[in-house]
């Protein structure tokens, strides 16, 4: 399916079966849909549905249908599950709105017991996937592994969810939900899910707009193992956020170090003011559909306005004639190496 050029399109929403994770029934009368996805915080994705008469609370999957010249294609837009919090009854027919929340939700709201921690020399993805498992319906997926060299203890109070992602940081590993509901755990994408060039710019609407800040970029590292500090610092002339440069310090502790794959304590300091000294240089804007691309992908783009590899931020997706995405992308320039 080529999504820079035009198709026919038709939306359909069908109940998802907690034991199979397949389609069950399809829904009639359902009037709106809305998507929004984000690497901001920890569920990555919310919805909503406007329905015409009966729904009831259950996991729901939103398929499109894409028809162009003789290629048909079916697309899982989103996979969430969806309760009713608001309502009206006008002259016998009643109209419901439903809130969609991230499959990952119920181990938001499980808790972990005191004292639970993830042990030195464990996989930490598969260790997130465990834990993820015992929590949600929706299937988890490992792609990739890394080791933790020390013990991560959770704090009295943490969900699952929260646990989750304190391993998975560790590694700089995350996790993606496809449009089938299911949840990936894999290394911090380096390539791209989808190319946008002079062959496809028509998947892009004019009008790209931009904003960059360094100024809470660190260039000293502090870390503080019990009595122990070790420090990494950035004084290299030539970074534009080095203490040469800007002349002070901006310095950011880090009090619970989790070092990874066997390296020291200063190694550590080092890559942890590497990945903390990368600008964000937000694009946002406007294109069509592209399939398998979340927040955390990453974009590669040579076009004017929009050049080099963009880490996809968030996304707001349309679901009408067709679908469009309105996304915000980070392009992400190393100020130290």
């Amino acid at each position: 399916m080529d999504w820079s050029q035009s198709y026919a399109a038709s939306l359909r929403v069908f109940r998802v079966n907690r034991d199979t994770w397949a389609d069950a029934e399809q829904i009639e009368n359902v009037d709106s849909i809305e998507v929004s996805r984000t690497s901001d915080g920890e569920l990555l994705e919310s919805g909503g549905m406007d329905i015409t008469g009966e729904f009831d609370a259950d996991y729901y999957r939103i398929v499109l249908t894409a028809v162009q010249d003789d290629d048909v294609e079916r697309v899982d837009v989103a996979t969430m599950l969806f309760d009713t919090n608001s309502g009206e009854v006008n002259r016998g027919t009643k109209t419901q709105s439903a809130e969609g929340f991230s499959v990952l939700y119920p181990a938001s709201k499980t808790t972990l017991l005191a004292g639970e921690y993830a042990p030195a020399g464990v996989d930490g993805a598969e260790y997130a996937a465990e834990l993820l498992r015992a929590a949600i319906n929706a299937p988890v997926e490992v792609d990739g592994h890394f080791t933790l060299n020390g013990h991560i203890v959770h704090e009295i109070g943490s969900s699952v969810l929260e646990a989750a992602w304190a391993v998975l940081n560790a590694g700089n590993f995350c996790m993606q939900i496809d449009g089938r509901g299911m949840v990936h755990i894999l290394p911090m994408p380096t390539e791209p899910a989808v190319t946008i060039d002079t062959t496809n710019a028509k998947l892009l609407t004019p009008g790209i707009k931009y904003d960059k800040d360094m100024s809470e970029i660190p260039n000293r590292y502090i870390v503080l193992n019990g009595d122990v500090k070790t420090v990494a610092v950035n004084d290299d002339p030539d970074s534009p956020v080095s203490t040469v440069t800007r002349g002070y310090f901006v310095d950011e502790v880090d009090e619970s170090p989790t070092p990874v794959n066997g390296e020291t304590m200063g190694e550590y300091a080092v890559r942890m003011l590497k990945q903390k000294s990368v600008l964000n240089d937000n694009r946002s804007y406007q294109r069509e559909y592209a399939a398998g691309v979340n927040p955390y992908s990453i974009v590669r783009a040579s076009i004017d306005g929009l050049d080099g590899d963009l880490r996809v931020h968030s996304q707001s997706i349309k679901c009408e004639h067709g679908i469009t995405v309105e996304e915000q992308a980070n392009q992400e320039v190393k100020l130290w190496q």
